[in-house]
């Protein structure tokens, strides 16, 4: 799947162990390199070597023509029949990851690094013993890591220029109005709804080789969320006539999760939601709850999105620690709205028809979908496939129809006070008033 988006197992050059040389006493074994993980997304990449114990004996450092950056382990060995990672001409920050010896004592990792001025910070940490290096900068262009879209997911009328920043997205209110109609890229966002042009990306969790949670009954989460996300589509046409709804999938296939919100920021969408269904040991677990990018607000929120990201629960630490410097540049706030209105809709559709629907509440979390979108963005786990009610009410086509119904009608309250400025309290679509938001926990 490339070099970035998911965990890649690397090392396979055992060091030449060819004729020592004499000495008065072999020098003590480094530490093994277990394997590296890889993320990156818009203007940062992290790559973690997973060590077999803790060292603070390495250095690291630049090279030039072409840039590189190195680190090296000294004593440092690589386990045995771990493939080495492909290239990826596509990469902004990182063009390829190897390892090399530049002396018969020495690990080197070697990152052939992209164009454009980028900065390193490298650190270690224990428990698991790990060295992070973290790139951030580079050149931002469109993405060409952003996959085709899926059948059924047309693509805009015309060439767009790259996504304005996010404070650029809001009306200027002191300048004079054009003499004619607004390009959709001075809009607000309630005035891309209204005029028509407003853009959704859904987001069907998983896919591929990646089947999600196993649930009862014979559900498969990325089957049953590929369903949910048609009918929410087939729901939010009809509600925002003239707008675009695309999917990041319309089919079964894998998609890297770095790749999901790189379609979205490409495509310039208005609103990204990633539609999951949960999973729990305990099967007396179910209910209904939504995310949005933060650090975790609970041990379970941090369960949760380990299990979602593919990683441990220990390197959703390390992914923590990186929020507070992303969070900066993201839509914490219009996300937050985001993810309220979409919660009250879905448990207003729901609690009508299916009695003991539980609320699990909006919280937060570090989950990779959602790092580096450029639109608000929102999580939404729409069950427990894992509990013997919510599985057998995701079963039924009525249940999806109001999960869909459920989604949609939140976006398209959002959307619609999207203009909500400094305010004394929420606005509904219509101007009617809401009662205030709770706090996301």
């Amino acid at each position: 799947m490339g070099w970035r988006g998911g965990c890649l197992l690397l090392g396979a050059i055992l060091g030449a162990a060819g004729g020592a040389s004499p000495a008065p006493a072999a020098r003590p074994a480094g530490p093994g390199v277990v394997a590296v993980r890889s993320f990156a997304t818009e203007g940062y990449a992290r790559l973690t070597l997973l060590l077999d114990r803790e060292t603070f004996d390495f250095r690291h450092g630049r090279l030039s023509n072409p840039p590189r950056f190195y680190l090296d382990l000294p004593a440092g060995r690589l386990r045995p029949k771990a493939p080495l990672p492909s290239d990826s001409a596509g990469a902004r920050l990182v063009r390829r990851v190897r390892f090399g010896r530049p002396d018969p004592q020495t690990l080197r990792l070697v990152v052939d690094l992209g164009e454009g001025e980028i900065r390193e910070r490298v650190f270690s940490l224990p428990d698991p013993h790990r060295i992070i290096v973290e790139l951030r900068g580079g050149i931002v262009s469109p993405s060409s890591l952003a996959a085709p879209l899926p059948p059924g997911a047309a693509p805009p009328a015309q060439a767009k220029p790259a996504p304005p920043a996010p404070q650029a997205r809001a009306a200027s209110p002191s300048r004079p109005a054009p003499s004619g109609p607004k390009k959709r890229q001075e809009m607000s966002l309630s005035e891309r709804f209204r005029a028509g042009q407003g853009r959704i990306m859904l987001d069907p969790g998983h896919g591929g080789k990646d089947a999600g949670a196993v649930g009862l009954y014979g559900l498969v989460e990325k089957e049953f969320v590929l369903d949910l996300a048609r009918r929410a589509a087939g729901v939010l046409k009809r509600k925002l006539p003239g707008s675009e709804v695309l999917l990041t999938r319309a089919d079964d296939r894998f998609l890297p999760l770095d790749k999901r919100t790189a379609m979205a920021n490409e495509r310039d969408a208005d609103v990204f939601i990633s539609i999951h269904a949960n999973s729990s040991p305990l099967r007396g677990t179910h209910g209904i709850e939504t995310y949005l990018l933060s650090e975790a607000s609970s041990s379970r929120a941090l369960e949760i999105a380990a299990r979602e990201n593919d990683v441990t629960v220990a390197e959703m630490t390390d992914l923590q620690k990186i929020l507070y410097d992303l969070m900066l540049r993201s839509k914490v706030n219009e996300s937050r709205d985001l993810a309220e209105d979409v919660h009250r809709s879905l448990l207003a559709q729901l609690g009508r028809r299916y009695p003991g629907v539980n609320d699990l509440g909006v919280k937060r979390g570090p989950f990779y979908v959602l790092l580096g979108a450029q639109m608000p963005g929102i999580l939404v786990e729409v069950g427990f496939i894992t509990n013997p009610a919510d599985a057998k009410r995701s079963l039924q086509g009525a249940f999806r129809q109001a999960i869909a119904e459920g989604i949609a009608e939140g976006v398209v309250r959002f959307v619609g006070g999207a203009a909500r400025t400094a305010r004394t309290g929420p606005v509904g679509p219509k101007g009617e008033a809401r009662p205030p938001r709770p706090a996301a926990r």
